[in-house]
């Protein structure tokens, strides 16, 4: 089992909008002793104005439902986020304009849209500590809470499934990257660095690697954690 890092979960909060109090009811109900095929899988991916899950803040989010190794294209979801901040030097690596973002969600919108989206789902991302970093952060901001879904980084994920790519000095620390793994699956990647785009890159490795976990047994969502 992987696990970016430990943490008590936030509790669902007395108090607050149903939508909330909902999404808390529904993904603290996640079996994780259940097949993983029964299992809901919310594939995301986000831009943002910066790495720093501090000062920076949202501008894109795009989220892919999977199940059962198929992808769910027509409830997929993207958008925009207005910020009053914005850093135009990070602009070559998203290529989002401040004027894309103008009549984006509020940030508070956004979460009122994508909360529902991740209720009672697994997220599935690549380097997904830092997407659900930046998500906690405005949930901070809003509603004093944080996401309590279970999660899988497909980078973890793929060194998990081919150890012995890791066992010399060179492949020690760098988890492979988005397009590194893509390339090696033969998977063509298309709007790279927009968030739906890498989201769609993202569901087609975690079903490779998942259906790769699953060529000998079936696996339960607890043996892909």
């Amino acid at each position: 089992m992987f696990k970016f890092w430990k943490r008590n979960k936030p509790k669902a909060p007395a108090k607050g909008p149903e939508w909330l109090r909902a999404y808390f009811e529904h993904t603290i109900a996640i079996d994780q002793n259940a097949p993983s095929r029964d299992q809901d899988f919310a594939v995301i991916d986000l831009e943002a104005t910066g790495l720093d899950t501090a000062k920076d803040k949202i501008i894109s989010f795009g989220f892919i439902p999977l199940r059962n190794f198929e992808i769910w294209p027509g409830k997929s979801f993207q958008c925009y986020i207005k910020q009053d901040y914005f850093d135009k030097e990070t602009v070559p690596i998203h290529g989002i304009l401040k004027d894309d973002i103008k009549d984006g969600l509020s940030e508070e919108d956004f979460l009122k849209s994508i909360l529902p989206h991740l209720s009672g789902k697994v997220i599935v991302g690549h380097h997904v500590g830092y997407d659900i970093a930046m998500i906690n952060q405005a949930l901070q901001r809003h509603y004093d809470t944080e996401l309590i879904n279970p999660f899988i980084d497909t980078g973890v994920l793929y060194k998990k499934a081919y150890p012995s790519k890791f066992i010399y000095n060179k492949y020690q620390s760098p988890i492979p990257s988005l397009d590194e793994i893509a390339m090696e699956f033969d998977i063509q990647t298309r709007d790279r660095h927009s968030a739906m785009g890498d989201a769609l890159t993202t569901a087609f490795i975690f079903m490779k690697l998942w259906r790769t976990a699953e060529e000998n047994q079936e696996y339960t969502l607890k043996d892909l954690l």
